[in-house]
């Protein structure tokens, strides 16, 4: 998983991104993403796993703000074919958007918006 997680560090630092995984431990930016995943067991005879990669965006700005960042995600990760990279262990990975949508806080001000990314991930063992 460390090797996917670097990944997306990097792509989403590359698309201008606020993001950190599991909490935010830099002087809080605003718009600002964390990051976290589900895995599924691999049951693919071809040894692909899936796992789904959920972003938060957190704003104090106008909800827009966290639409374009989704809106940026879906352009760098087509839903259709995605996109794909071969990491540094030699592994093949393919990361697709999955769709977002807007989470209710009980903070006036605040919005927020969960961004959901599909992760194909293959390995030779």
């Amino acid at each position: 998983m460390k090797s996917i997680l670097s990944y997306l560090n990097r792509r989403l630092t590359q698309l201008g991104i606020p993001y950190q995984y599991g909490e935010w431990t830099s002087p809080v930016n605003d718009p600002y993403v964390i990051g976290e995943y589900t895995e599924t067991e691999p049951v693919e005879e071809s040894g692909e796993e899936t796992k789904t990669i959920i972003l938060t965006g957190t704003t104090r700005q106008a909800a827009l703000v966290l639409e374009q960042i989704s809106s940026t995600l879906q352009t760098a990760f087509p839903p259709s074919c995605g996109e794909t990279a071969i990491l540094e262990n030699g592994a093949g990975i393919a990361v697709f958007y999955a769709g977002s949508f807007p989470v209710p806080v009980d903070v006036e001000g605040m919005r927020r918006i969960q961004i959901n990314l599909t992760v194909k991930y293959w390995r030779v063992i």
